[in-house]
């Protein structure tokens, strides 16, 4: 897993990434645990450098049988990134030629299913992007604060089911309709993407934090083409009941616009915000700012690349996430 203040935006480490080096990424926090071929590799190219049983995470350069040639734990500074590729290069140049056909690559057979994450079928995914915020000049602006790469934005993807774009369609395409957005929707929304991970990997919110949660649809325009939606909504998530004695809260606004497109039966729209004033930090991802500051959230549909299908960090627990318990 990348650092939050990345090296990858260099780039003379982007041309190396391209011209010098096959990039794989993927999340310890499944590879690590996965009983299957996938898991087997990975473990032992941990073990190959050296990690017994200390953070996995990192970003690891290695030939094609396996053979480590560096390591580090994160991509902070790009010097120092730089630099151990430059070394990771050397030491490949350093070992015997290979014989054409020297590597077979081996089916990699079943992956683990308590490991394995893919977008719902026929549901959407959305990009999620969050940042810190400051009210500057009668406007928001980006917010500042002292902690390495907490102003930059962080990133995440929403996964949306098949069965909450039913409940997300309109039964009546009229103006003025109004409905509520699906029940399991707003809870994967409060628990796992209302929340500061600006600044590191986040603890996401318990069931019983939500201390209130509201967000419906309005039809807004409505033809043949297509119908707009206005969604509207306010959420209460914090540590204890009594706000003053909350560790960690935050109560936020939520504005959005999607559209839906009969003739496809999907949306091809879905542009969401959510502001509001959050209070306190995680274990993981200190300092926090002082006091109550503004935080922001937007959401839009993510494309078609595969890094739009990168699971979203909370589907880790995916019984959780997906409602099914």
């Amino acid at each position: 897993m990348v650092g939050r203040a990345s090296a990858f935006a260099d780039p003379e480490i982007i041309k190396m990434c391209q011209n010098d080096f096959v990039p794989v990424t993927g999340d310890d926090w499944y590879q690590r645990r996965r009983k299957d071929k996938e898991g087997t590799f990975f473990r032992a190219l941990t073990e190959a450098v050296g990690k017994q049983g200390h953070t996995y995470q990192g970003i690891y350069l290695f030939a094609a049988d396996g053979t480590a040639l560096a390591y580090k734990n994160s991509g902070h500074s790009a010097e120092f990134t730089r630099d151990m590729m430059r070394q990771a290069l050397a030491a490949f140049a350093r070992l015997p030629a290979a014989k054409p056909g020297a590597v077979k690559v081996e089916d990699a057979g079943k992956p683990d299913p308590d490991y394995s994450r893919a977008p719902p079928d026929g549901g959407l995914i959305l990009k999620a992007y969050t940042r810190i915020l400051d009210f500057k000049g009668g406007e928001y602006a980006q917010g500042s604060c002292k902690a390495l790469g907490g102003e930059k934005a962080a990133r995440d993807h929403v996964w949306v089911t098949k069965d909450e774009v039913r409940a997300l369609t309109p039964a009546k395409a009229e103006v003025g309709f109004r409905y509520p957005v699906p029940p399991k929707l707003v809870e994967r929304l409060a628990r796992y993407h209302l929340l500061d991970n600006t600044r590191g990997e986040p603890e996401l919110w318990r069931p019983q934090d939500i201390r209130a949660k509201r967000m419906s649809l309005v039809v807004t325009s409505a033809s043949a083409d297509a119908v707009e939606l206005r969604l509207d909504g306010e959420a209460l998530l914090s540590t204890d009941a009594d706000l003053t004695k909350a560790e960690r809260g935050y109560e936020v606004r939520l504005f959005g616009v999607l559209r839906y497109v009969p003739a496809k039966g999907t949306f091809d729209r879905f542009d969401l915000t959510a502001v509001g004033t959050h209070w306190g930090e995680h274990s993981h991802n200190s300092p926090s700012r002082p006091g109550k500051t503004l935080l922001g959230q937007s959401f839009e549909l993510a494309g078609e690349k595969p890094g739009d299908r990168v699971p979203p960090q909370g589907i880790r627990d995916r019984d959780g996430y997906l409602g099914l318990r």
